[in-house]
């Protein structure tokens, strides 16, 4: 019994060592397998260093109100919503202003035939005018005539009218002596029996007529001679004077018609002014019936909103903010002694978290401000699939150069020995790589030897590695590359055929 107790314990400690051997021997042929990030070397631009940040913005931002006081009725935008010109974001109730517009087109109607009854009055008052003066020109024309008149009683017999009843008086005493003659004769003769009784008394009855026409041309002489009698006279005063009457008359109707045409054409002035305002009422009501439906003034994206149903909103209150965000803008404070050496038109590297883009110097603006001592550039960046926010911080340098060379994050180089070196990935594999570094840009190293174009190295884990360590690289974890255009590549990260980690440009 005593002796087997060392058989016991040599055969326990043999079958340690076995079991020691066989850990050993399965440790090296599975050796541990560390999880890391990657990134491929690319040309990249070497920027000036600028510590310059500043928040991200729409490039183009367009506030959206209401024009008219009301009650929201319907909000149909909300944030983050992409709009088009035109669209309807929000709508006010429509009930008392549908009642104005109703109001104001029966007010158009009254005016309208009130116009119409003033234009009708204007017609009429201007026939009366004519008629009127129709009027004035026949009494006229009378007193022309009864004064025409009058001269002729208070003138006399002409010379002519004189010389014409005198030759009248000389034919009738002619005529008259001719008969008597004749008279004479036939008594004679009738008295021999040479003529009959009715022969006698026709030459008597010719003597009878020939002295009655000589007295009644002596007595259109004497007339004429005479002149004009005064009740002649008298008569013709009193139509010169009757006719200036009709004249006066004929005045006065004018003076009246000329007033009423004035108060018709007042009436019409007064009725088009009303029709006229009745006609802006209307239309502005129609118009603001029109301006309940708050519409996008520009196709965008809705940055802010301040609206609900129900809210009592006032005309020119900011509701919205429209903003066009596939272009983006930042202000970057440069610093007053360091603005000459910008420009528009100047590429500046801007970068979010691991994602760089290039923009563009857009404008410098002319004052410094007091409190901080710089001067504001404004950058635009391309926002083409919308993944940079409006609101967002990033930081800018601007390019000084156009010179390239091969970037690798600070944080993919390990410094500990004598040489910095990176791991490199080749086969799933980390493989321990010198490199020589240049200027620091933007916390990049400038790799001057050591590495190339198209090589993959680990960018986040190097510090935990080991030459020939197994490399796993996660997929949601993959480190973004800058490209030579300044563009933040996708950087999903996805095993070859070969199994080697890349990150996919």
């Amino acid at each position: 019994m005593k002796r087997s107790w060392p058989l016991a314990i040599t055969a326990m400690l043999l079958a340690g060592s076995l079991t020691a051997c066989s850990t050993a021997n399965n440790a090296a042929v599975e050796p541990a397998t560390t999880t890391v990030e990657v990134t491929t070397i690319k040309e990249q631009p070497l920027d000036a260093v600028y510590d310059l940040s500043g928040t991200l913005a729409a490039y183009d931002q367009t506030p959206v109100s209401f024009r008219i006081n009301g009650t929201v009725a319907s909000v149909r935008a909300d944030v983050g919503d992409r709009v088009n010109k035109g669209a309807t974001l929000a709508t006010l109730d429509t009930a008392d202003l549908q009642l104005q517009v109703e109001n104001a087109n029966q007010s158009v109607a009254a005016a309208a035939a009130s116009l119409s009854s003033a234009k009708a009055s204007m017609t009429n008052a201007r026939a009366g005018q004519q008629a009127a003066a129709a009027g004035v020109a026949s009494a006229s024309a009378q007193l022309e005539s009864a004064k025409a008149s009058q001269q002729g009683v208070l003138d006399g017999a002409r010379p002519q009218e004189r010389a014409q009843a005198q030759n009248a008086v000389n034919k009738a005493q002619i005529a008259y002596d001719q008969a008597k003659t004749a008279a004479t004769r036939a008594q004679t003769l009738f008295d021999n029996g040479l003529l009959t009784q009715q022969e006698k008394e026709q030459a008597e009855t010719t003597l009878e007529n020939a002295q009655a026409g000589l007295k009644d041309a002596q007595e259109q002489l004497s007339l004429t001679l005479a002149g004009a009698k005064n009740s002649d006279r008298a008569s013709a005063a009193a139509a010169v004077k009757q006719a200036q009457v009709g004249i006066e008359n004929a005045q006065a109707s004018v003076a009246q018609a000329n007033a009423a045409v004035e108060q018709a054409n007042a009436g019409v002035e007064q009725a088009q002014a009303s029709y006229d305002q009745a006609v802006i009422s209307r239309d502005t009501a129609q118009l603001n019936l029109t301006r309940a439906a708050m519409q996008a003034p520009a196709s965008g994206t809705i940055l802010t909103k301040a609206i609900s149903e129900g809210q009592t909103v006032s005309a020119g209150t900011e509701m919205y903010t429209i903003g066009e965000i596939n272009r983006l803008k930042v202000l970057l404070p440069v610093p007053d002694s360091e603005i000459n050496e910008w420009r528009v038109g100047q590429q500046v590297s801007i970068s979010l978290y691991d994602a760089v883009r290039t923009g563009k110097v857009t404008r410098l603006y002319p004052q410094t401000n007091e409190n901080t001592g710089s001067i504001s550039v404004e950058v635009a960046i391309s926002n083409p699939n919308l993944d940079w926010k409006p609101g967002q911080v990033v930081n800018a340098s601007r390019q000084a150069s156009s010179e390239t060379g091969l970037l690798v994050p600070a944080q993919a180089v390990v410094s500990s020995g004598s040489e910095p070196y990176v791991f490199k990935v080749v086969n799933k594999k980390a493989v321990k790589t010198t490199v020589k570094l240049g200027n620091l840009y933007n916390n990049n190293y400038e790799v001057t030897s050591g590495l190339k174009v198209g090589d993959k190295i680990v960018t986040r884990g190097a510090d935990r590695l080991f030459n020939g360590d197994d490399l796993k690289v996660s997929e949601a974890a993959t480190t973004n590359a800058k490209g030579t255009n300044g563009n933040a590549q996708s950087g999903a990260a996805s095993t070859d055929a070969n199994g080697e980690a890349s990150a996919n440009d």
